[in-house]
C-alpha cells in the first residue's frame, strides 16, 4: 500500500467530525504524529479566484502532497481538493503560508474532537399552549 492510500485509510474516517480547519488539522496532526507519518502542520491563506479564506490551517508531505479536509467548507464552486491530494492538480487553489508547530492532542481532547453529536436531541422542540 502506498503511503497516501495508509494516509487516507487513516484520516478519512475523522472527515465527518464536527471541526473546521483547525480542528480538523489538529485531529489529522495527532494521528499522523501517533502513526510516525512525516508531516508538517501549515497556517496561513486558501485562494481560489475572488475568494480569499483567512487565517486557514493544512498539513503539507514531503512528498509535496497536501491534506485539507476543509477547503470544501469555505470555497465555493467546482474543483475544490479534499482530503490527501496533490496541489498541482488545482491549480486555481492557492495556499500561501508559513509551517506551524502543533501540540498532539491529549486522548480526551481528541474523543471530544471527534464525537459525533446528534443535533436533533439538542434541537428545542415548540410545545403546544395549555
Amino acid at each position: 500500500m502506498i503511503l497516501r492510500e495508509r494516509i487516507q485509510q487513516l484520516l478519512d474516517p475523522y472527515d465527518s467530525s464536527q471541526t473546521e480547519c483547525d480542528g480538523m488539522t489538529r485531529i489529522c496532526h495527532t494521528v499522523l504524529t501517533n502513526h510516525g507519518i512525516e508531516h508538517q502542520a501549515m497556517f496561513g491563506v486558501l485562494t481560489q479566484h475572488y475568494q480569499h479564506i483567512e487565517p486557514h490551517l493544512w498539513i503539507d508531505l514531503p512528498s509535496g502532497e497536501r491534506i485539507d479536509y476543509r477547503a470544501k467548507m469555505w470555497l465555493k464552486g467546482e474543483n475544490i481538493p479534499h482530503g490527501v491530494f496533490n496541489p498541482q492538480d488545482f491549480p486555481d487553489v492557492i495556499y500561501t503560508g508559513e509551517p506551524i508547530e502543533l501540540d498532539v492532542l491529549s486522548p480526551t481532547l481528541f474523543e471530544i474532537l471527534t464525537l459525533r453529536f446528534d443535533w436533533e436531541k439538542f434541537q428545542q422542540y415548540e410545545t403546544p399552549d395549555a
